[in-house]
């Protein structure tokens, strides 16, 4: 009879210990997305987030400007000069947390799904030139998963 209340009482302190890993594991995602959505605000952000959607696809049209992207690598132009790196940095760096389940993605895309359908809807041409000058189409992947989580959140209820 004492064994098997040991086991039950054993039993028993396993799923709490379980239960608590959970919940910290919970706490910790909620305090990573919370982080997120902040960066995600943040005055830099919104002001070449701005860029992007106002004056990119004019600058585009600049063959020298367009020429900068297809031979860049990322890290070596200027941000100031290319905002829009700003951006994809963020969404790439968003997309690589999600990815890897460090967030809570639900809360997160409930805050800024459109923003991300948005950015990443007028980041296309960029990214192909990207995805050619470092002859990788793997080049900006994890903002585009994020682009393709936020899709399925906005889809319509069928």
């Amino acid at each position: 009879m004492g064994s098997i209340v040991s086991a039950g009482v054993l039993l028993i302190g396993g799923a709490v210990a379980v239960y608590q890993l959970a919940e910290t594991r919970r706490a910790a995602q909620f305090d990573a997305t919370q982080r997120m959505v902040d960066r995600l605000f943040e005055r830099d952000f919104d002001n070449a987030l701005r860029f992007v959607i106002n004056d990119l696809p004019s600058r585009l049209r600049d063959p020298e400007y367009a020429a900068e992207l297809e031979r860049s690598r990322g890290w070596d132009v200027d941000p100031d000069r290319h905002p829009e790196l700003i951006v994809l940095g963020r969404l790439e760096e968003t997309g690589i947390y999600l990815r890897h389940r460090l967030l809570l993605g639900d809360a997160l895309l409930d805050f800024v799904a459109i923003l991300i359908l948005q950015s990443w809807e007028h980041l296309g041409e960029v990214v192909d030139l990207m995805r050619t000058s470092h002859r990788n189409p793997n080049v900006w992947s994890n903002a585009e998963y994020l682009y393709e989580r936020a899709k399925l959140v906005r889809q319509p209820p069928h």
